[in-house]
């Protein structure tokens, strides 16, 4: 007897075998010796619920800057606060300081990644 096709649909498409379909090394398994920069020019934003606040207070008094003094002075706080940690982690960088274990960009990767390249 055979079994009807629409009791297997059921249950989704049935595992292929490993023995039916062989590897095949396409590229080299083993890891570039650089990483490219590409992933760390993402968009990081700054002070995002002091600028909410900032711009709740605005609409509410009709976008008059004169009654909105504490929410102004706030967000230029945050703002100054977030461009000192920018430029100590800018200086950080560029001095080369390569720390196993923290987050690394991509030029500190590619330091650590020569001490230690992949072998050919």
């Amino acid at each position: 007897m055979r079994v009807p096709s629409a009791l297997f649909a059921a249950r989704g498409r049935a595992p292929q075998s490993e023995k039916d379909v062989p590897f095949q090394e396409i590229l080299p398994l083993r890891l570039k010796n650089t990483v490219s920069g590409k992933a760390d020019s993402g968009n990081d934003v700054a002070c995002l619920q002091e600028m909410g606040v900032l711009f709740a207070c605005l609409k509410d008094n009709e976008f008059v800057e004169k009654y909105c003094h504490k929410e102004i002075s706030q967000f230029q706080n945050c703002y100054k606060c977030y461009m000192d940690r920018k430029f100590e982690a800018k200086k950080t960088v560029n001095q080369g300081i390569v720390q196993p274990g923290s987050n690394l960009n991509y030029k500190q990767l590619n330091k650590y990644m020569r001490r230690y390249p992949n072998p050919l």
